[in-house]
């Protein structure tokens, strides 16, 4: 394997990476947010149960 082809499987993973769990990450804390938000108008202690799950 040379560097210029480990350069672009280096550049691959990250990129994947990056794909992947960059947005899961910010879907999430939106997801928790809503749920937090959704705990302090009901009282639902549900909501509080997701909100600290996620």
């Amino acid at each position: 394997m040379d560097v210029l082809l480990g350069s672009r499987l280096q550049f691959a993973a990250a990129a994947m990476f990056h794909f992947l769990f960059v947005p899961l990450t910010l879907g999430l804390s939106f997801l928790t947010a809503i749920f937090q938000t959704l705990w302090l108008k009901t009282g639902d202690e549900d909501y509080k149960r997701a909100a600290r799950f996620w």
